[in-house]
């Protein structure tokens, strides 16, 4: 690991050996080297903040994790109450026992904790790219939109020169960047004195990353700020077609063991009839599974890079003859990225459920209440429409099923017919896999 700059946010050399052998607050691996050192960071972003808690680098922290920086999160926010059972199980919103990135961020959000999210590296689109402004990360900076460090003007107070060009690259006495401008342009630093580096998108709710070409409800991130939106929209008839047709290819007439446990019969029905459909446009769900994406295709990529490392976890296996995700695919659904293993698959439930999901994700805390938990506590999705039928409920004269865009990453493949449910449950939520 690299030494840490003991000035953190303010470092003022610009020497690049200086910056090749020591850490500084923005960079990719600061977190670690500080940890590393024992060294506590400057935190310039939420990201930063919740991987300094997240102890073991897996994407996840647990109760004790957080309570250790409790203190740094009540003096950034505003309101933020002492560390109780409560506030434990409101973090806690899928009910898993651990705290993921998504509802840090939630939580940061919703007491206004004083960082920026910080997600610019990790899902590659920089805000600035899209219009919107770069906040400054630096604890008590007050500045809230990057712009570029001008270059004192030679003339200084003599300058009659009045066209906004001049006026963009130089500035004047009087001015409020005059103090700490310099005698040279620097495109890299701020009229606040801060780096570009430690600015990060604004953006703390829907406009944080973008949304599917077709979704209505994801109007321009200019019109619609950072406005969350949560829809359940009827499709047209050409996409009712297009499940129909879904539905037909993955249909099977082989029976299972939970087909007469949970409909009292074993007989598999003769087909299925797709009646009416929704799509689900909810940005808090999007934005969750966007970063967890983001993270899957991150640690993909420096599993690559750095394959010793890779040697110590399991096998990463890509499984790529998922039937509804061939089929969908085929039929112009979104193409996906099988190189962590994201696939389509159904999920059945009842319909008063189905709209619950839609609206707040699935509920660990929830797993196994309807139909049990044989490998453990967790969502249960699957590629055959028939195979999802038999958890389906009759609700309203009709049966529902949810058509979902699943991450499996690192997956753990259990072909035994009695598997111990804690085991498979510690080797997902505490171990190396994540599904």
């Amino acid at each position: 690991r690299r030494k840490v700059c003991q000035y953190g946010t303010k470092c003022r050399r610009r020497n690049p050996e200086h910056f090749k052998e020591e850490a500084h607050p923005a960079d990719d691996d600061y977190i670690d080297c500080c940890r590393a050192a024992h060294v506590k960071p400057d935190f310039v972003s939420v990201y930063q903040l919740f991987k300094w808690c997240d102890m073991d680098g897996s994407g996840r922290a647990g109760r004790e994790e957080l309570a250790k920086i409790w203190g740094d999160i009540q003096a950034l926010g505003i309101g933020v109450g002492p560390f109780n059972d409560a506030l434990w199980h409101s973090l806690d919103d899928d009910g898993n026992g651990y705290v993921n990135f998504s509802e840090f961020a939630e939580f940061t959000t919703k007491y206004k904790v004083d960082l920026p999210l910080g997600l610019d590296s990790l899902l590659g689109t920089a805000t600035s790219s899209r219009g919107g402004a770069l906040c400054c990360g630096v604890k008590d900076c007050q500045c809230r939109n990057f712009q570029m460090r001008r270059q004192r003007c030679k003339y200084a107070g003599e300058c009659y020169q009045k066209k906004e060009e001049h006026r963009a690259f130089f500035c004047h006495p009087g001015d409020p960047d005059w103090e700490t401008s310099r005698d040279y342009l620097d495109k890299n630093m701020c009229r606040c004195g801060h780096k570009r580096k430690l600015h990060s998108s604004a953006s703390t709710g829907s406009g944080v990353v973008g949304y599917p070409r077709y979704w209505t409800s994801a109007v321009s991130p200019t019109t619609r700020g950072d406005s969350e939106f949560n829809d359940l929209l009827s499709i047209d008839s050409m996409t009712l077609l297009r499940l129909q047709k879904l539905v037909d290819s993955t249909y099977s007439d082989v029976t299972t063991r939970d087909r007469f446990k949970h409909s009292g019969s074993w007989m598999v029905p003769m087909n299925f009839e797709v009646i009416s459909a929704s799509r689900n446009e909810n940005s808090k769900l999007w934005r969750k599974y966007s970063i967890k994406k983001a993270e899957l295709q991150l640690e993909k990529r420096l599993s690559i890079e750095n394959p010793q490392e890779a040697e110590k976890l399991p096998p990463y296996d890509i499984y790529n003859d998922v039937v509804t995700t061939k089929a969908w695919e085929a039929s112009e659904g979104d193409e996906l990225d099988h190189s962590i293993n994201e696939w389509y698959l159904w999920h059945g439930t009842s319909g008063s459920a189905a709209r619950n999901i839609c609206s707040h994700d699935f509920k660990m805390r929830l797993a196994g209440s309807a139909t049990g938990t044989l490998y453990g506590r967790g969502a249960y999705l699957a590629e055959s429409i028939t195979k999802a039928d038999e958890y389906a409920k009759l609700e309203d004269g009709s049966l529902t099923v949810l058509l979902c865009r699943v991450l499996g990453g690192r997956v753990r493949l259990c072909g035994e017919r009695e598997p111990d449910p804690n085991e498979l449950t510690r080797d997902c939520v505490e171990g190396a896999y994540d599904c």
